[in-house]
């Protein structure tokens, strides 16, 4: 909890003259607030003398003063506004940030839906707590004084039934919100659940239709809605009883003091001004006590909010930049890459790649091939830091990539995934998100190199063409196109292309490879393939088998050796639709 809060008043404290003047200025309104109560007092008691003009006099300074309370909370209110959303901007674009600095372990394992009802939850708690704790909670401190004070004057066993109603009402409320809370969070855990679902439904609704699972996802919604059903009873129950608790002792307090200050008056101790001052105080004090077990409430499940939310800041990232790092720039790379005595493997289970040594040259195109979890794909993973070997090192251009940044060594490496994820904007803007700046006529360029450019002409919007979330409204060869405009774009030393076309027709095939060997003319290019047909004119051919290096050679010296890659070329040949090498 300790960590929570103090993560939380840090980013106010960012902001420390709207800190202090806006708690001043609540201050300030209260106290002036409850110092109107008085004038009811004065008020009564001035009546008795029949002067009209005092009367008046008291008459005006009640308007006064109620004046200055209410301009003084009109300022304390905007004051505080101001560190609240800014600190509320601050933490979002910090969270933000952090999720981007998290590895690629965390967002494997991460379920989107409960991610964002977590941000979505978090964000509305952090501006909650700061009106709870900075602005109601202060301004019942300051009442319960003024009342506190105002009772120790007048009669000290109104005093003592004040401070024995609010003790209880402070017990109470623990019990209570505690109770509140641990089914809050099981309610949190459902609608997360609930969240993850329906995340999961929109992302994958292609599936759903494929397998016309529509009453069953339905029906699956249906029973989680069941058990969430019965999470928010049992939520919405613990108010009832906060209600009827908090509400008999602010009756029971009211009426005790009422009758105190009743037979106080009859019996010539009190004035006609004390009971109103008294009863003046009571009609403001015990309906804001009534507030504190709620006030309390909303504190406790702010919390709650803001412990999963500012908890995404405590995740520590494991891959981390060196202190001190090394630099390599664009302009002066050549994309020398060296695996030395590589070992890794995935949780500390069986070796994924093995005792792997390999050098790769300046502008030398080198293709992976092997077996589906031989580790072509994490030799590339490694490559580019999402996780780092437990044995033996990775060098570009004589370089160990720890010894860089996570950010210049991605910078060298330009990636054509296998199943490319294009953002919900428009078809310029993703090919143009590799470069530093947005220009149409270079973005027209690289879509006219990745044989893209006649596609996009042809529609309406041309590049201003929306892509739909995730791409969905191109092609498989399309999207695989429009990558490979976008990373040539970004015009990186070392290209890889990741198995990107696996899943197309011949004609796409045909499309991509040209736009492909097109952009790698003269980088150094790694390409990891099931279809053999993509790396015939690769300079070197690499096969691993369970995490080692078991072939290497061209094409033709491959297959001559009659071993792995020619077993794996005989089952193609039937599939492959190309030319051989000239």
């Amino acid at each position: 909890m300790r960590n929570i809060f103090r993560i939380f008043y840090r980013y106010n404290w960012k902001y420390p003259y709207a800190v202090i003047i806006g708690a001043i200025l609540v201050i300030l309104s209260r106290v002036t607030g409850n110092y109107a109560i008085y004038f009811y007092k004065f008020l009564v008691d001035s009546l008795e003398q029949l002067d009209i003009t005092f009367v008046l006099q008291i008459l005006f300074g009640f308007i006064a003063i109620r004046a200055i309370s209410f301009i003084l909370e009109i300022l304390g209110d905007t004051i505080n506004d101001i560190y609240f959303i800014n600190t509320s901007r601050d933490l979002k674009v910090d969270v933000f940030s952090h999720l981007h600095d998290l590895d690629y372990t965390y967002h494997a394992n991460k379920r989107s839906g409960s991610l964002i009802s977590t941000l979505r939850r978090g964000e509305g708690a952090h501006f909650s707590m700061n009106i709870e704790i900075n602005r109601n909670l202060l301004r019942l401190l300051v009442n319960f004084y003024f009342v506190s004070f105002a009772f120790s004057v007048l009669d000290s066993k109104l005093l003592m039934v004040v401070i024995g109603i609010v003790f209880v009402n402070i017990v109470t409320a623990i019990f209570l919100v505690k109770r509140n809370i641990s089914k809050r969070r099981l309610l949190n855990t459902q609608e997360d659940r609930i969240s993850g679902i329906v995340v999961d439904n929109m992302i994958n609704y292609e599936t759903v239709k494929y397998f016309a699972k529509e009453k069953e996802e339905i029906s699956r919604i249906k029973s989680e809605y069941a058990t969430w059903k019965s999470a928010v009873w049992k939520y919405i129950n613990t108010f009832r009883l906060i209600d009827i608790s908090t509400g008999s002792l602010s009756l029971l307090g009211a009426g005790l003091v009422l009758l105190i200050a009743l037979y106080e008056t009859t019996s010539g101790n009190f004035s006609v001004g004390d009971f109103v001052l008294v009863a003046g105080f009571v009609t403001t004090f015990f309906p804001n006590l009534e507030d504190v077990v709620w006030r309390f409430r909303e504190i406790a499940k702010n919390y709650s909010d803001l412990e999963k939310y500012i908890g995404i800041l405590t995740h520590k990232p494991q891959i981390l930049d060196p202190a001190n790092p090394k630099k390599i720039n664009l302009s002066d790379a050549k994309g020398i890459i060296e695996f030395r005595d590589v070992d890794f493997s995935y949780n500390k289970g069986e070796s994924t790649i093995k005792d792997f040594n390999l050098v790769i040259k300046a502008g030398e195109t080198v293709a992976f091939v092997g077996s589906s979890g031989a580790g072509k794909s994490t030799l590339t993973k490694l490559l580019l830091r999402f996780y780092d070997v437990q044995k033996g090192e990775i060098l570009i251009d004589g370089v160990s990539i720890k010894d860089i940044t996570k950010s210049n060594l991605r910078s060298l490496l330009g990636v054509v995934p296998q199943e490319p994820v294009l953002f919900n904007e428009s078809i310029g803007y993703n090919i143009g998100y590799g470069a530093k700046k947005y220009e149409l006529e270079k973005v027209k360029d690289a879509a006219k190199i990745a044989n893209l450019d006649e596609f996009i002409s042809s529609l309406p919007k041309g590049y201003d063409t929306e892509v739909g979330e995730r791409g969905i409204k191109l092609s498989g060869g399309q999207k695989q196109r429009l990558a490979i405009a976008r990373m040539f774009i970004e015009n990186p030393p070392v290209i890889i292309f990741d198995e990107a076309t696996s899943q197309l027709d011949s004609k796409s095939e045909k499309l991509i490879q040209e736009s492909f060997w097109r952009v790698s003319a003269g980088k150094t290019t790694i390409i990891i393939a099931h279809r053999l047909s993509t790396i015939l004119r690769a300079d070197r051919i690499i096969v691993i088998d369970n995490g080692r290096i078991a072939e290497s050679g061209t094409h033709h010296e491959l297959l001559a050796k009659n071993g792995i890659y020619h077993s794996l070329w005989k089952l193609q040949q039937g599939e492959f639709i190309g030319s051989e090498i000239e």
